[in-house]
């Protein structure tokens, strides 16, 4: 019978932080009299039956403060020139609210990695009745959205971990990461950075394809679908190359014998065979692509220089199958050297895929360790796979992982996360007096225009995948410092009881859950401190601004206006476009804040894109006016066009812009002039010419000419039925017409 201090014998795998010191945990063993028990099982709980991975070190976990690799001071600048004074922090425990809203705390290293040993020891005690000695830290409370909070707990707890995972976990784990909308995957830049160093991305004309027709993403997305995993090819290069390693190590454990023989040949003759298969299909497409080209009188060189390397190709398989067929297991040297030359012969590859997984190049060959060791463990969560795609397939690495304000709104402190990349230069190889030296070619931008190394870039994401990267990557988690001084933490301290129920509850290794594995933080006040308004809410008091809030991640229900009807309930016969048209003046556009003009893009049906962070607005102050500008009336729009073109001088565009006014503007700038010089009789009839111009249009927020003109009503039309209207007496019916309000 296993006890519960051999269950959780091995700390390291039940948390994020291992002990100092390694001798403390042979003396606990010592003291105990119990042997390590290594808990694997427990660790995959009832996600994996694998069980063999009780070789794992510590250095795979995500370790105390002394395992984070440091910044360079290259990289540190680069931090602060972007997001400001940052924060090292760690994950310290989760708690649910009684809102059932998950909530992740965030401390100092050394206090997370105090937080972790304590629920370790709570663990490994046999009983109810040990005391443990209750240590209080200071943590930064985040929450996370419920509409992700099923999905990045489950991922937070693997990235927290970091066991190694079979291939069928982990696909199912991939999914939770790739199917967000606007997160990490998504705002990857795979069809600027994935490289190219054949320049296959490009047109006729040597152009840069549209980033909607690019293979980036669509690569990265079928490898976490499992496409070309490590040692599990079988395309016919990978399959000579495992015959060849096999081969190998039969040699050097001398272990040959007749038998042996006879199935190498045997698995040779039929690597040859699908060789000549493949090479006699590839001889014929080469052979149509030729024909084609001399029906349209094009220039065929490449086509018959490719033809030519199919018969090459060909009859190189047909002389090896020929040869190999011929030889006996007598001569068992000479057998194996045929063999051997014959696989090294199938494994070349003409022109190797820059990455695994490229589109329109063989499969990668995989190396010995990949094909016999990386195969099977490989990865220890989704974040550990996309490390690896960032790495080789975009040819960069992420220096910093950030949580940041990413609301704009005023008095909500919304935090979001962010990864800082930065472009890696291009290995190369040169030979100098005799030795082989490597260097980085730090001018070459692989297939990538004006992407060079040491480029940087920024990618949004939500705060989970931040932390859950982090981890993984044994990077500390960031936090701008305003953030961390303006936020409020909380007094916490480990939740004993509920560590204890975990323990009882754990039977046995494989019962472990996976959400056990974050250790569960109490608070020392009421839990219904911790607050759980959604962004976007409006801000009551002092106090609530310094709780930060849960992202709007759904609908923006809280931003709906009156006059704005919902999509899902408006009506079949209404309007084409909207008519929520909430800037009526230039004016009136020039008082907005930018709170106001947040809720205002939020309001508006018409506005589809996502909303800058303020770090991009702090950069760049017109940012929110270019993004309000073109969905709000054309008239305004027009005269902010006009004043921002007299501003920089541009006269000769400011004159075009007044050519190209609306009659409706027209009317409304003369209506204008005329009340500064007294007639107000000759400005309203104007105001009123111009409300018909505005009656006339489908929609005033767009350019006159921009959509169908069959759309907006005829002018002659109107105009008749408002002088018919005029006309008529309203006496004549009574009370008939009582509460109906006539134009």
């Amino acid at each position: 019978m296993m006890t519960r201090s051999q269950l959780f014998m091995l700390p390291t795998l039940i948390c994020g932080f291992a002990p100092n010191d390694y001798h403390s945990i042979s003396s606990l063993s010592r003291n105990h009299h119990k042997p390590l028990s290594v808990l694997s099982a427990a660790i995959n709980s009832n996600e994996d039956g694998d069980s063999n991975r009780d070789t794992l070190s510590d250095n795979s976990l995500y370790g105390p403060t002394s395992r984070f690799s440091s910044p360079d001071a290259f990289t540190e600048s680069q931090i602060s020139k972007i997001f400001g004074n940052c924060v090292p922090l760690s994950l310290a425990g989760r708690c649910k609210t009684n809102s059932n809203v998950d909530m992740i705390f965030l401390s100092s290293m050394e206090e997370g990695r105090i937080i972790s040993e304590s629920y370790i020891k709570c663990l490994q005690s046999d009983d109810d009745d040990t005391q443990h000695e209750e240590i209080d830290i200071s943590a930064l409370p985040i929450p996370i959205a419920s509409s992700l909070s099923a999905s990045a707990m489950k991922l937070l707890s693997h990235s927290y971990t970091s066991v190694p995972l079979s291939k069928s976990v982990l696909l199912s784990l991939n999914s939770l990461l790739v199917n967000r909308d606007g997160g990490l995957f998504d705002n990857l830049p795979w069809s600027t950075w994935s490289v190219d160093p054949d320049m296959k991305e490009r047109d006729a004309a040597n152009n840069v394809v549209d980033s909607k027709y690019a293979m980036g993403k669509r690569v990265a997305y079928q490898r976490f679908m499992g496409k070309d995993w490590q040692g599990r090819s079988i395309s016919l290069t990978n399959m000579a190359k495992r015959l060849r390693y096999m081969l190998e190590a039969d040699e050097e454990s001398k272990k040959d014998s007749g038998s042996d023989d006879n199935t190498m040949l045997s698995l040779s003759q039929r690597l040859l065979e699908l060789e000549i298969t493949e090479a006699t299909m590839f001889m014929a497409e080469c052979e149509k692509n030729l024909a084609i080209a001399n029906a349209s009188e094009k220039d065929d060189q490449y086509e018959v220089e490719q033809l030519e390397k199919a018969r090459a190709r060909l009859q190189l398989a047909e002389t090896s199958l020929g040869e190999l067929g011929g030889t006996t297991t007598d001569n068992q040297s000479k057998s194996q050297s045929l063999v051997l030359s014959i696989l090294d012969k199938l494994s070349e590859q003409e022109n190797p895929p820059p990455y695994r997984g490229a589109i329109g190049y063989p499969a990668k060959l995989d190396s010995k360790k990949e094909m016999f060791e990386d195969s099977v463990l490989p990865y220890s969560s989704p974040y550990e796979l996309l490390n690896e795609i960032i790495s080789e397939q975009l040819n960069s690495e992420v220096i910093g992982c950030v949580l940041e304000q990413c609301s704009l709104l005023e008095g909500n402190l919304v935090v979001g996360g962010s990864l800082l990349l930065k472009r890696k230069g291009v290995e190369r190889t040169a030979t100098l007096a005799g030795e082989t030296v490597s260097y980085s070619d730090d001018d070459d931008d692989y297939g990538n225009e004006g992407v060079l190394p040491r480029s940087m870039y920024v990618v949004e994401c939500f705060s989970d995948e931040a932390i859950g990267f982090a981890m993984t990557s044994r990077l500390p988690i960031l936090v701008q410092r305003e953030i961390y001084e303006r936020a409020a933490t909380k007094d916490v301290e480990l939740d004993v009881m509920q560590a204890s129920n975990v323990r009882n509850e754990t039977k046995s290794a494989e019962s472990l859950s996976y959400l056990n594995r974050i250790p569960v933080i109490r608070l020392f006040d009421d839990i219904a401190d911790l607050t759980t308004q959604v962004e976007g809410e409006r801000v009551l008091s002092k106090s609530q601004s310094r709780f930060i809030r849960i992202p709007l991640t759904t609908n923006p229900s809280p931003f709906d206006g009156p006059n704005q009807v919902p999509q899902s309930s408006a009506a079949s016969n209404g309007p084409v476009f909207s008519t929520f048209n909430p800037v009526a003046s230039l004016d009136e556009f020039d008082t907005l804040s930018d709170d106001d003009k947040v809720r205002l893009l939020l309001k508006l049906e018409s506005f589809k894109g996502a909303l800058p962070r303020p770090r991009a607005v702090t950069s760049d102050p017109t940012l929110l006016d270019n993004m309000l500008v073109p969905l709000i009336d054309e008239s305004v729009r027009r005269q902010y066009q006009i004043r921002d073109a007299e501003r920089r001088g541009d006269f000769k565009e400011a004159n075009a812009l007044r050519e190209e006014i609306s009659p409706r503007q027209r009317a409304l700038e003369e209506a204008q002039a005329a009340r500064e010089a007294g007639l107000e009789e000759r400005a309203l009839q104007l105001e009123e010419e111009a409300e018909l111009y505005m009656a006339l249009r489908a929609d005033v927020t767009q350019d006159e000419g921009s959509y169908s003109r069959f759309l907006d009503r005829d002018d002659w039309y109107e105009r008749e039925t408002k002088a018919r209207i005029k006309r008529l007496d309203k006496k004549k019916f009574g009370s008939l017409l009582d509460g109906i309000d006539l134009p």
